[in-house]
């Protein structure tokens, strides 16, 4: 029988084993009904059990997980799906539907798609912060305060929304719907996720897909200086080769210093309009913002051909192209659920970096310590429970593991997918040329995962097909390439 028909007898039982008493009176509602989720034609099914907000007192508060189900198209799917793991964190799988049409199309054939809203997102008991540019461009000071009012705006005890119970949220879902195997897809934070599934529950992983890496033993805000410098020297690099873009913009790397000391300096205003609403706009960008507005945009490896041009403007004077540039990807990330994002990284990571560490890599890159100082701002008026003892361990496993980067990504680069490499026998690591952070979706790469999950012979895939990927040419002007 197809789990996604109906919950099987099996899967409510193993629900009940592991929820609360009473549980087993609201088991009759934890069927899969018809829906739809945006950037995906036709309908799913959708799901939504209620988990303990705190596992450990499960009769108190009680919060909404909701799932939804991309069948298989074939009427002879197999049994054990893809499930997905959003990133951020404070990401919703349910909105990765345009991910589910692209990267997964092939997949799909013969297995169905589990989207999950990890809570904290989504359908999830969402824990919103609405973000006006002029507030991601503020002070840390200002930043603090935007998150304090959040978080009074948030009547429920937002400590809970940890790491640990989001894979508890995983695995009572799972029960729910009957699957006994699972090929697990984690992208950027979403693969820390995927580890810590594994960790607890090994005998329901049969394959594993991380995309832009995020190892647990390796502090993200520690590598972040290293990580972000190499990709706007990658930049450079290929700026140089490039006889037009060198003309236009002979020392980019030393346009990018003199415009982060002007914004070091408090000379960086901005006063005109929001390119995404027209209204007027005035406000004052910080260093830490300034430094963001640099290496957020990296991320994308096509968006970045459009920095020396933007900086070159900012050097000269107008902002706008910046500002454009920046709240564009701002808009871009609205599925971004801030108060899930916070509630893991101030209780996971902002405790653990050390400052030595920190300083130290700092010295050597454009963004400093900007990316810990604007999230430590933030988890001063957020509050957050540690992750458990071991979670930040090293992951290892003989599971097939298919593991991606993107050789330009500024946040997770090819060198976080080497050491989780190292603990997986039966991984491999492939990195895409000219891409930045998320390669699931490019070129070739359903075809691939499509035949790794067939085949759970990650060696035997042919990457021939990624051969001829690289960067766009540098924008030199309003034109683009063309003068």
């Amino acid at each position: 029988m197809n789990p996604l028909s109906k919950i099987t007898t099996a899967g409510l039982l193993a629900l009940a084993a592991i929820l609360p008493a009473g549980a087993q009176q609201n088991s009759s509602e934890a069927v899969t009904e018809p829906c739809f989720i945006k950037g995906l034609k036709g309908r799913v099914q959708c799901l939504t059990i209620e988990v303990p907000l705190d596992y450990d007192n499960p009769e108190d508060t009680r919060i909404p997980i909701h799932a939804a189900v991309i069948p298989a198209k074939s009427s002879r799917s197999e049994p054990d799906p893809i499930w997905v793991f959003a990133g951020g964190p404070g990401q919703a799988a349910g909105e990765y539907g345009i991910l589910a049409s692209t990267a997964f199309r092939q997949i799909r054939q013969t297995r169905d798609i589990v989207l999950v809203d990890q809570r904290g997102t989504g359908k999830s008991h969402p824990l919103n912060c609405e973000v006006e540019p002029g507030e991601m461009l503020s002070s840390l000071d200002d930043w603090t305060g935007f998150i304090r009012e959040c978080r009074a705006a948030h009547d429920i005890d937002v400590r809970h929304f940890t790491m640990e119970n989001v894979v508890r949220d995983m695995e009572a879902v799972r029960q729910a719907l009957g699957y006994e195997q699972l090929n697990l897809w984690g992208g950027s934070w979403g693969t820390r996720t995927v580890g810590l599934y594994l960790k607890r529950h090994p005998d329901h992983v049969r394959s594993i897909i991380v995309d832009g890496v995020a190892p647990p033993d390796v502090s993200l805000f520690e590598s972040a200086p290293e990580s972000a410098e190499r990709a706007k020297r990658m930049l450079a690099e290929d700026c140089r080769q490039n006889e037009a873009c060198t003309a236009r913009y002979p020392d980019f790397e030393a346009q990018v210093e003199a415009f982060l000391a002007k914004a070091a300096a408090g000379e960086l205003r901005y006063s005109g309009n929001d390119p995404l609403s027209g209204e007027p706009l005035e406000l004052d960008i910080s260093f830490v913002m300034a430094v963001e507005s640099i290496r957020s945009v990296m991320y994308s490896a096509d968006a970045t051909v459009m920095l020396p041009y933007v900086i070159d403007a900012a050097d000269g004077g107008n902002l706008e192209p910046l500002i454009a540039l920046y709240t564009g990807g701002a808009s871009a990330s609205e599925s971004m659920y801030l108060g899930a994002t916070l509630s893991i990284l101030c209780g996971e990571e902002v405790p653990r970096t050390r400052q030595s560490v920190l300083q130290e890599a700092a010295a050597d890159s454009f963004a400093k310590d900007s990316y810990f100082r604007y999230w430590q701002a933030g988890c001063k008026a957020w509050d957050a429970l540690p992750g458990a003892p071991d979670a930040h361990e090293p992951i290892s496993s003989d599971v097939p593991a298919l593991i991606l980067s993107g050789d330009l990504d500024p946040v997770t680069p090819p060198g976080m997918g080497e050491h989780w490499l190292q603990g997986f026998p039966n991984g491999r690591h492939i990195v895409v040329a000219g891409n930045g952070h998320i390669t699931s979706a490019t070129a070739c790469m359903p075809h691939l995962l499509k035949k790794f999950v067939t085949t759970l012979d990650a060696d035997a895939l042919d990457t021939e097909c990624l051969g001829y990927l690289k960067r766009l040419p540098v924008v030199t002007g309003l034109n683009g390439t063309v003068n």
